[in-house]
């Protein structure tokens, strides 16, 4: 009796991962376009923005860019009015089964406008600025001006998806006014920053460098010990600014 041997047969069952195209855009919510007002804040303070200046860039889903692989950073102004819209930056068709996405806020000498003008991106560019921000705080009769650029930069990855192909970045601008670098619930306040102002009405950097929080009981800095001065504080909130499709959380990591 012979012995027939059969081949096996290795059946794979594989499910092709579909392509999706991935709209990213920039959005600084109502509190940009409109202003934080008094309600938000602790001490009753309210603020407007009169420009809201951001340098994004090295946007990927999947770990793969959208768009080219040399695309320029792009500055926005996200204090214009954009309708509950935001700002249109790029897309991309990527395959890839329920991604993440990153992108990053930082200086780039090459970056071009997004929907900035020209004279704001060469203020940028030329300031070696990520975020620059204008604006004025009120309260009661009481009014302070600040413009104040920061050249910090901000990697933010593992920011969830959940499935969708929109990848708005979201600008939390209430986040520069917050009292705790770690704190689970920080509040909103301005006292602090407006107790710096040498007497002229404008809230410079010089004035918040000169106010020394090391012996606040509030604005704790955690493990950043090195940090000891209000300008220090406020420019490390500024790596608190990003999520991603409105409270999404991304992982914030400075890189500068």
């Amino acid at each position: 009796m012979r012995t027939v041997l059969f081949p096996l047969l290795l059946v794979c069952a594989c499910t092709a991962v579909t392509e999706r195209t991935y709209e990213a855009s920039i959005y600084g919510e109502e509190f940009i376009e409109e202003g934080i007002p008094a309600a938000i804040f602790s001490d009753d303070w309210s603020v407007t923005f009169d420009k809201f200046l951001v340098s994004v860039g090295d946007i990927t889903v999947a770990d793969q860019p959208l768009g080219e692989e040399d695309e320029p950073y792009r500055i926005f102004d996200l204090a214009q009015a954009s309708d509950g819209a935001g700002f249109p930056i790029l897309e991309g068709t990527i395959a890839a089964e329920d991604p993440g996405a990153a992108y990053v806020i930082g200086p780039s000498s090459g970056a071009v406008a997004g929907n900035a003008s020209e004279e704001d991106v060469a203020l940028m560019k030329d300031g070696g600025y990520s975020i620059y921000v204008q604006g004025a705080a009120t309260r009661g009769g009481e009014t302070l001006t600040f413009i104040w650029g920061f050249s910090t930069r901000t990697l933010y990855t593992y920011c969830a998806l959940a499935g969708a192909t929109d990848v708005q970045l979201t600008i939390h601008a209430d986040h520069l006014f917050y009292d705790d670098l770690f704190a689970e619930n920080p509040r909103v306040s301005f006292d602090l920053i407006a107790a710096s102002d040498d007497g002229d009405g404008e809230l410079t950097a010089d004035d918040l460098r000169a106010v020394d929080i090391t012996t606040e009981e509030r604005y704790q800095v955690g493990h950043l010990t090195n940090i000891t001065d209000l300008w220090s504080f406020v420019e490390q909130l500024t790596a608190t600014l990003g999520h991603i499709n409105g409270e999404g959380h991304c992982s914030a990591v400075r890189t500068d």
